[in-house]
């Protein structure tokens, strides 16, 4: 779930790019907490860096990683 603040622009960028960002982390699939981890730091960092996107916009994303049944 991500949510929106100060603008939508940080919320859709990380709905749009977070999975790519953790399946080509070198840490997926062997260690997916820690491939999860960079690719936050990855999507925080590609948000700064954009020229395109509101700089005001940021968001909070809640996740969760169940493992078994």
């Amino acid at each position: 779930m991500f949510d929106g603040h100060g603008g939508t622009d940080a919320a859709c960028f990380v709905r749009k790019n977070l999975l790519r960002f953790i399946i080509e982390d070198g840490h997926f699939p062997s260690s997916i907490e820690k491939a999860i981890r960079s690719a936050f730091v990855r999507a925080d960092h590609a948000i700064a860096d954009s020229h395109s996107l509101d700089r005001n916009s940021g968001t909070t994303a809640l996740t969760a990683l169940i493992f078994g049944r």
